[in-house]
């Protein structure tokens, strides 16, 4: 349930919650330095009542460009650090039922680093999340064609995607909010597309990402996320006991080219390796599973999507979204002996880090079967996700 008022300019969001009795509400505050209360007086915001970040410099890239870097820190002694290259997630540290605090996001030390060794760790994906397939799609009778980046595909927006550019970035109020306004042409994509992405971090331990786009002419987009997780710690090496719960019971099938099958199909999760509905032991899966996108319906519900949880330590993650769709991934293309931040060292399965990530379904553009994933110039695209952290 959603109430959205203007003038008080405070956003209410209740969240049902999957297999927790209760209701969670949350009170998000917008932009803006007051509120009122019933009876219209205004009030002070104070900063208590918010998690406000800060800003210092990260080095810069090869064209001499500054990079940025944001802190958040929260009542509950989680820290979420972003940087202005990529909108990128560096760190996440939280602590576990013992109060031991420890990095649970892969990533690297430098901004040299995130721009040379192109893994898109931590990073913004667009304007297409997941594989295109073809690298080509018809819009109004137009075929454009983009930049196949895997094979005769595209995935996460082609060579050079959002992962690899230089947002905007700038505090306003308790969120940083990112833009990077793409050319018309840029990756072949028709259209300008001007992409804002608000980081927030609340006292709930909630990490919000809130994304908005408008464009110039009609063209595809799918944006997310690709921050890897390790609630071990990132330079633990093995993330093979955690446990995962994915709450559908369909997923996309894929070919041997990760692209959905046919026209894109879903099938039922019942007796198959993507059964996650109940929690499952990532090792047992981790080496015959490459990725899988599950479906939860319509875009713009908020849903509770999935879990991850370690049951030695006690950390979860349970992650909510406005999407239709989940990409679950186990790090299984990750190039060997990856060097990560603070000497840690990366690597595929259980090496790696576990991806959950809230998108439309995959190459939606070309599956007829699939909800429509063109924005045109008269529509705003809107799309929610929420980390929300926790010690059980």
């Amino acid at each position: 349930v959603n109430s959205v008022c203007s003038r008080h300019r405070i956003i209410v969001v209740a969240v049902s919650v999957c297999g927790v009795a209760g209701v969670v509400l949350a009170v998000y505050f917008a932009t803006g330095n007051s509120s009122h209360d019933s009876s219209g007086k205004t009030l002070a915001w104070k900063e208590d009542d918010a998690v406000i970040p800060t800003e210092e410099p990260f080095g810069e890239i090869k064209d001499g460009r500054k990079v940025k870097r944001f802190t958040f820190t929260n009542k509950n002694n989680i820290t979420v650090r972003i940087i202005s290259y990529g909108a990128t997630i560096t760190d996440i540290l939280m602590p576990d039922k013992n109060g031991v605090i420890l990095d649970i996001s892969l990533g690297f030390d430098t901004a040299a680093e995130y721009e040379d060794r192109h893994t898109k760790i931590g990073a913004a994906l667009g304007r297409i999340t997941e594989r295109l397939k073809g690298a080509k799609f018809t819009i109004d009778g137009v075929e454009y064609n983009v930049s196949a980046n895997e094979g005769q595909n595209q995935v996460h927006g082609g060579f050079y995607g959002f992962d690899s550019k230089l947002f905007d970035a700038k505090i306003k109020g308790n969120k940083v909010e990112m833009t990077y306004v793409s050319p018309d042409g840029e990756e072949g994509f028709p259209g300008e597309l001007t992409s804002v992405i608000s980081f927030q971090l609340t006292n709930e331990n909630e990490l919000i990402l809130d994304y908005r786009a408008t464009t110039t002419k009609a063209t595809p987009i799918n944006l997310s996320n690709h921050v890897y997780f390790n609630l071990e710690g990132h330079k633990a090496g093995k993330n093979g006991d955690h446990l995962i719960s994915v709450f559908s019971d369909t997923y996309v099938p894929i070919d041997e080219a990760l692209l959905p099958k046919g026209d894109g199909e879903l099938a039922t999760v019942n007796g198959t390796i993507f059964d996650f509905q109940n929690p499952t032991l990532v090792r047992k899966v981790i080496n015959d599973f490459i990725v899988s996108c599950y479906s939860f319906g319509d875009r713009g519900t908020r849903k509770h999507v999935a879990r991850l949880e370690n049951p030695t330590n006690g950390r979860y993650i349970d992650v909510f979204t406005t999407e239709p769709g989940l990409d679950v991934y186990f790090s299984s293309r990750m190039k060997p002996n990856l060097y990560g931040k603070d000497g840690a060292m990366y690597g595929p399965f259980e090496d790696g880090g576990v991806c959950l990530i809230p998108m439309q379904l995959p190459s939606g553009i070309n599956m007829p079967n699939f909800p429509d994933t063109i924005l045109r110039p008269e529509e705003i695209y809107t799309q929610r996700t929420i980390y929300k952290f926790g010690v059980k």
